[in-house]
């Protein structure tokens, strides 16, 4: 049954391909080979025909012979766009001395203006399985440029061409753009099915399309009729007609059509304009050289060693010498069709040096200053000539004075010699993508075959010419095109021996990079069969470096580790104890992950410490190792472990091997699972904030040292304010046996900086660092909302501050009570205090040292500022209506301004005194808890004096100021309930409430919010204590401006006009003669029992709101 489908299946897989991949014409009709298309200006158009239509391609090239006669800054080889669409979807322009490529609208533009007035062949090449497009010039790459994925994977499909202009549909009708026309001749437009070699561009130039040909039958033209040209390259027929790769050889895995059907090579007589051999060349007509090699079997090459000497009579300056030199020898070969490889250049001293290493820079700096140099390099010569011919000619080309006399060759220091390579003999190839069986091939030839899986695309194999033993050798196979043949789940059927080991881990290797994210079952397949290689294998550096890289491929996935982490981590263990390396110690660094493997002496062993000095996410990190023990932490390092010399008493007895190994971890994939049994608080939350470090011997359990091992590893989030870190281990016992992290054996050394965490440990294990996350960290997005509030706040704040004290210091009348006198010095003080808050990130970005510490010391002087005037109203208010006698206070409110100004003048001029460093620049995150972000601010920086002059004089005044308050409240009730006159007055709740509120502000009784401000609620209060602080100065001009009945009649006495304007009246006269009389009287009060009453009230009235006249109980004066 299977016998009579497969003819019909054959049938019908034929007339797919035929029907997507043959020409678009059915047979050869009458052929524009030979001919050419004029554009000069005239009304010429040339499309492709209706009857040809283009497949939807997934990959493609596209060749085109343009010869421009006249110059202009636009022009258009040709256009391909989808059906109805604007924009371009395969094209080819010039544009301002750049020529252009067009793929999916988008384009790629090149350096190159084509010359005039002769031919150029320009090749397109694009596919979506290496998503590279390559654009070539006369056989020579000019772009090799990579396509987002996010573009389209295929060709559009039956969409319009024209040649030498653009063109739109419009209304069905297609439309020509003027003004960017070709004005010259195009011939040659061929476009394949697939992605053509460079090599097969060039020793296959001479073959028609696959797609669109250069046929009668596919183009669709009525006025410009072609013409016959003589000079074109190909002459007037293709050599083969190309061939849909699938048809002519469906067999995967033995080589294509391209390597089997040669094009005949042309006459002599078959010349392009340039004068120079005809196609199949491997010559660049530009000034880049060209590369010979080539698939085809019909030019033969070969090989010669150049060995010679020359001179430069003056000293290159502006560029590397060796690069002069080769530049030249390159040139002077392309002349005749030869090629120079393996290109080495020498001192005069015979010195080598290595120009593909690190040591260029130095090398160039070094050459300037020689003139006579030596060169050897291996010639290829694309044309089957004579040897002694050969010999002759590039002894020839080469002895002459060059470049205007500056590099002189000597015919005599010129040796060349005939090699013979041999070819590549036919090699079976092994691998997930299929077996490929590579025949015999000469060399610097490239094979391409088939592959396995996906017949539409190619593998290939080069067989190049070895530079040190001059024979022909296969370079690794280019399979990435090809898909695998297998999946990770089929290695379950593989069995791991010893013979087959190094494959099996390619083979993961190769299957990891399909891949990508593994699932559990992937996972466990992949760790499983690694756990195998290391059981039946001897581990060589090689065989132990794989393994580590595919460690390193599944941490940087997104797979879900938490299920192998423990399997991981003894996988890599395992590769440190059986690395078999002859050497002291071996190190083997992959991206996120290092191992370092030390055999020790026990009679000589005095300590070691690892250590990574630099890591980046992805790379390989740097790492150290010293043969001492270190005590102290290692500054300046991502990650340390410093083993102590009591570490020998674990060392292995007899004769077995000693080693110690270190392993660093640059990812947290793998430990990912929370600590359980340990950090059972469920108001913590732990999470990893180091990367791991960890320290074993072979065949020995290390516990409970005499000394400690110092382990120091970085944060990967510098540590805060009141955050806490611990130092752990990994249990590989914890959470039934996945592992996690424990303390126990661990101790945490206190911080010495925001960025490092010092560990004491007394086993070895992997380390780590966790931080304390239950502290509801303040995020960025609400640091920069404190920040706004700050701001904004102290801004306005400031701004009323300035109406306050601009109100109290015109008007006269306003200030001449005590309170008012107060009041104004206060606002004084907090004006100060936010307008140089306001400036201190201002003044802070000059970076000038003496100005930080001026305005940190001003800043703290108006903060202790504020807080003693907020004091000293707590103090007046004591005395005036909780304290009452009878003794003259003489100068008032001269011995208030002393304290007021006097005291944070003292404080700061002692910590200036004492340790003038104490003020600095830090960041302001560090300091105010996070009220600014995390830019620079000059404030104080040591915590001593912070505490001392800060936080403990604010605590002291806000502590007195509770009790005064307390106590104000308590007395203007006892004074309420003695008083029924007051009680029935027109008073109500909401005024009760207005003056509590003032007194709130005025004693600042909202700064001890920030005690709150921890925990759950902590962004919140933080957000109230922002807002209530910042705006203090608002609330002191709404309360003691704004609602003040005597400062609102003040200014629409002086302010208004019309009719809300007041005039002055006699209230104000009798307040004034009040105030004169009970001059003598301030302080002086009697208060003897509760029956005085009404007499207490009046004097303190008579102290307090002398100028407002008002009959309100006496605490109002502060509302």
């Amino acid at each position: 049954m299977d016998s009579a489908r497969r003819p019909c299946l054959i049938t019908v897989c034929l007339s797919v391909l035929a029907a997507t991949c043959l020409p678009c014409s059915g047979s050869p009709g009458p052929t524009l080979w030979g001919k050419k298309v004029v554009f000069m200006g005239r009304h010429c158009v040339w499309q492709l025909d209706k009857g040809c239509v283009v497949p939807p391609l997934e990959e493609l090239s596209v060749c085109v012979h343009l010869h421009r006669e006249i110059a202009t800054s636009e022009w258009t080889g040709f256009v391909y766009k989808a059906p109805g669409e604007r924009q371009v979807e395969l094209g080819l322009a010039g544009r301002g001395g750049f020529l252009v490529a067009w793929l999916f609208g988008h384009q790629w533009s090149v350096p190159e203006d084509l010359p005039l007035k002769c031919w150029h062949n320009v090749c397109l090449t694009w596919s979506s399985h290496s998503e590279r497009l390559r654009l070539y010039i006369n056989g020579s790459s000019r772009l090799d440029a990579h396509v987002n994925a996010t573009l389209p994977r295929r060709l559009a499909h039956n969409g319009t061409l024209t040649l030498g202009v653009s063109h739109n549909i419009v209304g069905g009708v297609m439309e020509f753009e003027n003004g960017k026309n070709f004005l010259g001749a195009i011939s040659l437009f061929r476009m394949w099915g697939h992605e053509r070699t460079a090599e097969e561009l060039r020793a296959h130039s001479c073959i028609d399309g696959n797609v669109v040909r250069w046929d009668n039958n596919d183009w669709d033209y009525q006025i410009c009729l072609p013409e016959d040209d003589t000079n074109i390259q190909c002459g007037a027929f293709p050599n083969v007609t190309a061939s849909p790769p699938t048809v002519t050889n469906t067999t995967p895995g033995s080589p294509t059509s391209t390597n089997t059907s040669d094009p005949v090579t042309p006459t002599e007589t078959q010349q392009p304009s340039l004068g120079l051999p005809v196609s199949p060349t491997g010559l660049s007509t530009t000034k880049e050289p060209s590369d010979l090699n080539s698939t085809g079997t019909g030019i033969a090459s070969t090989f010669y060693r150049v060995q010679m000497k020359l001179n430069m009579t003056m000293t290159v300056t502006g560029s590397d010498p060796g690069e002069t030199i080769q530049t030249w020898v390159q040139r002077k070969l392309e002349e005749v069709r030869m090629n120079a490889l393996h290109f080495q250049i020498f001192q005069s001293t015979y010195k080598e040096i290595d120009k593909k290493e690190t040591q260029r820079v130095e090398m160039a700096a070094e050459l300037r200053n020689q003139k006579r140099f030596r060169c050897t390099f291996h010639v290829q010569d694309a044309d089957a000539r004579n040897v002694m011919t050969t010999q002759r000619l590039i002894n020839d080309l080469l002895s002459r004075i060059h470049f205007g006399g500056e590099i002189q060759v000597d015919s005599r220091d010129v040796h060349v010699s005939h090699i013979d390579p041999g070819s590549c003999p036919e090699d079976t190839h092994e691998s997930i993508r299929g077996v490929y069986i590579w025949p015999i091939k000469d060399a610097q030839k490239t094979e391409t075959m088939i592959c396995e899986k996906n017949s539409g695309a190619r593998a290939s194999r080069k067989c190049e010419l070895d530079g040190v033993t001059e024979k022909a050798k296969w370079a690794e196979p280019n399979l990435k095109a090809c898909r695998p043949m297998i999946t990770i789940s089929d290695l379950d059927n593989v069995t791991v021996t010893a013979n087959n080991s190094a494959d099996v881990v390619d083979m993961i290797e190769d299957l990891l990079g399909v891949e990508g994210d593994l699932s559990d079952s992937q996972l466990a397949t992949v760790v499983q069969k690694l756990d195998e290689v290391l059981v039946v294998s001897t581990v060589t550096p090689a065989l132990g470096e794989d393994i580590v890289s595919i460690i390193a491929d599944i941490l940087g996935s997104s797979s879900n580790l938490s299920a192998v982490a423990n399997d991981i981590l003894g996988i890599t263990g395992s590769v440190g104890d059986q690395m078999d390396f002859p050497e002291e110690s071996q190190n083997v660094t992959v991206p996120s992950l290092a191992l370092s493997m030390i055999n020790v002496d026990p009679e000589q062993f005095q300590g070691l410490t690892f250590g990574v000095s630099s890591f980046s996410t992805g790379l390989a990190p740097e790492i150290f190792v010293n043969q001492t023990f270190l005590s102290q932490p290692c500054d300046g390092t991502v990650a340390s472990i410093s083993l102590p010399r009591a570490l020998q008493n674990f060392f292995p007895e007899g004769n077995k091997k000693k080693r110690v190994q270190f392993h660093f971890y640059g990812t947290q994939e793998l430990f990912k699972v929370m600590p359980s049994t340990t950090y059972e608080d469920p108001e913590t939350n732990w999470t990893l904030n180091s990367y791991v470090v960890s320290a074993s011997v072979n065949n020995s359990n290390v516990s409970n040292l005499g000394n400690p091992v110092v382990v120091t590893l970085t944060h990967l989030k510098p540590k805060e304010k009141n955050d806490k870190m611990e130092c752990v281990y990994w249990d590989f016992q914890k959470n039934n046996g996945s592992g996690g992290w424990d303390c126990n054996g661990c101790e945490t050394l206190p911080s010495i900086s925001a960025y490092q965490t010092t560990c004491h440990c007394y086993h070895l294990t992997h380390f780590g660092v966790l931080l304390d996350v239950s502290r509801t960290p303040i995020s960025e997005a609400d640091q920069e909302t404190l920040m706004a509030i700050s701001y904004l706040g102290c801004g306005v704040s400031s701004i009323f501050l300035s109406i306050s004290l601009l109100t109290y210091v015109v008007f006269e009348k306003l200030r001449r009570d005590y309170p008012s006198k107060i009041l104004i010095n206060l606002s004084v003080a907090l004006l100060g205090l936010n307008l140089v808050f306001l400036m201190d990130s201002w003044l802070s970005s000059f970076g000038f040292y003496s100005l930080c510490i001026t305005t940190a010391a001003t800043l703290h002087y108006f903060l202790l500022a504020s807080f003693t005037w907020m004091g000293l109203e707590a103090v007046h208010m004591y005395f005036s209506l909780v304290k009452v006698f009878n003794v003259y206070i003489p100068s008032y409110i001269l011995k208030f301004c002393t304290l007021g100004w006097g005291i944070p003048l003292v404080v700061v001029s002692l910590v200036l005194a004492i340790e003038k460093d104490a003020y600095g620049n830090v960041l302001s995150g560090d300091s105010l808890d996070s009220l600014q972000g995390s830019e620079p601010f000059c404030w104080m920086q040591s915590n001593v004096f912070f505490y001392i002059t800060i936080v403990a004089f604010v605590l002291l005044v806000l502590v007195f100021n509770m009790v005064v308050f307390i106590m104000v409240l308590i007395q203007i009730r006892h004074m309420q309930t003695n008083n029924p006159a007051a009680t029935v007055n027109k008073r109500s709740v909401m005024h009760d409430l207005r003056a509590v509120a003032s007194l709130t502000f005025l004693l600042g009784l909202t700064w001890p919010i920030a005690f709150f401000t921890w925990g759950p609620a902590r962004v919140p209060m933080l957000h109230l204590f922002s807002v209530l602080n910042s705006l203090q100065g608002f609330f002191i001009f709404v309360f003691h401006c704004l609602m003040k009945e005597n400062v609102r009649k003040q200014w629409r006495i002086h302010l208004c006009c019309g009719r809300f304007r007041l005039n002055d009246y006699s209230d104000w006269s009798r307040s004034v003669t009040m105030g004169g009389r009970t001059k003598q009287n301030h302080l002086v009060h009697r208060f003897p029992s509760v029956k005085s009453v009404n007499t207490s009230s009046r004097k303190i009235s008579d102290d307090s709101t002398t100028a407002s006249g008002s009959s309100s109980p006496p605490y109002h004066q502060w509302a």
